[in-house]
């Protein structure tokens, strides 16, 4: 026996929320996500307490984000500053024009590269923004080595060194609701 679907979830005007793989959100899974966001410790019965569900219910829904891909995996966020001396740099990069095979090669060197953290696609001026740690902006020339040995991926690229996180969104916004 499933459990009880409650109503689909529309935000901003009517806008309905769904999984990667195409299922429908309800409310009852945009409260466990959020617990989830700030929580992912918690345990299901607590969970299942939160949001006033059965433990096998909210066990239930639960598997059934995993393998939606709504839930990606469980994770510890750390406070950045402890790795002080491996400061984070977001590297914007605008690319030289180039066939899919070649992005996809540059994209291979990107996810191998063991200083960058996280790499977003961007639309404007530049093309990516690369989260990397790097002791000092004089690091940047090997990575672009690494990362493009034939010159022939990035036309130009912009460093903004990180001083401070000021603000980190979490739970997501669209979930910063209360989830009781």
């Amino acid at each position: 026996m499933t459990a009880p679907r409650s109503k689909p979830v529309a935000l901003n005007g009517g806008q309905t929320l769904y999984t990667p793989s195409g299922a429908r959100l309800d409310t009852t899974d945009l409260k466990i996500l959020r617990l989830l966001q700030t929580g992912a410790r918690d345990s299901i019965q607590a969970i299942a307490e939160r949001i006033q569900l059965s433990h096998s219910g909210t066990l239930h829904r639960l598997r059934r984000l995993e393998e939606s891909g709504a839930v990606l995996r469980y994770m510890a966020e750390l406070d950045e500053a402890i790795f002080g001396d491996w400061p984070v740099t977001w590297i914007d990069i605008a690319l030289a024009r180039h066939h899919s095979d070649a992005r996809v090669r540059f994209e291979q060197a990107i996810a191998e590269a063991p200083e960058v953290m996280e790499a977003i696609e961007c639309v404007g001026e530049f093309d990516l923004s690369l989260k990397a740690a790097l002791r000092h902006a004089a690091e940047w020339p090997a990575l672009k080595a690494a990362l493009d040995p034939q010159a022939e991926f990035i036309d130009r690229a912009r460093l903004r060194p990180v001083a401070r996180v000021v603000k980190r969104a979490i739970p997501h916004p669209l979930l910063a609701g209360d989830a009781s």
